[in-house]
C-alpha cells in the first residue's frame, strides 16, 4: 500500500509540475510594458479626473495619499491588474467606476512613468487578465 501511495504522490507531482510550466510566465515592468504616448494620454485622464485630490504632482494632499515615491513601495511585487482593478472599482472617488477600461490603463501607464519605470514598444492592454501576468517591479534610483 505504501508504494502505491508513493506512485500516486509521483504523479501529482508530475501533473503539477507539467501545469506550472505550461502556465503563462509574469513579466516584470522592466521590460517597459506601456508606450510614451499612452503615458501622455494617462496624463490628461489624471490631470482631469485625479489631480483635484491627488493635486497635480501627484503628492496628495492630507486626505489623499500621493501617487510617487511610498506608491512604488505599497503596489511592488503584485500584479499590475491589482491596481488597474483598484482604479476602476473605486477610482475617481467622486464617481468610482466612472473610468473607461481604456482610460484606467492609460492612468496606470502614466503612474508607471511618473514613478521611473521605463516606457516600451506596446502600449498596457485594457484587460485585467492580461495585466496580471505584468508584475510592477520596483525601480533601482539611477
Amino acid at each position: 500500500m505504501r508504494r502505491g501511495a508513493s506512485i500516486l504522490a509521483a504523479a501529482a507531482l508530475a501533473v503539477i509540475a507539467s501545469a506550472l510550466s505550461a502556465a503563462p510566465k509574469a513579466r516584470g515592468t522592466g521590460a517597459g510594458v506601456y508606450t510614451e504616448a499612452q503615458a501622455g494620454e494617462g496624463a490628461r485622464v489624471y490631470a482631469v479626473r485625479c489631480a483635484m485630490c491627488h493635486g497635480p504632482g501627484l503628492a496628495g494632499t492630507v486626505e489623499t495619499p500621493g501617487l510617487v515615491g511610498k506608491f512604488m513601495a505599497n503596489w511592488a511585487g503584485r500584479p499590475l491588474g491589482d491596481l488597474y482593478d483598484y482604479l476602476g472599482r473605486a477610482m475617481p472617488q467622486p464617481s468610482p467606476g466612472s473610468l473607461t477600461a481604456e482610460d484606467n490603463a492609460r492612468l496606470v501607464a502614466f503612474l508607471l512613468k511618473a514613478n521611473g519605470v521605463a516606457a516600451g514598444t506596446t502600449a498596457l492592454p485594457a484587460d485585467s487578465a492580461a495585466l496580471r501576468r505584468l508584475v510592477l517591479e520596483p525601480v533601482r534610483p539611477r
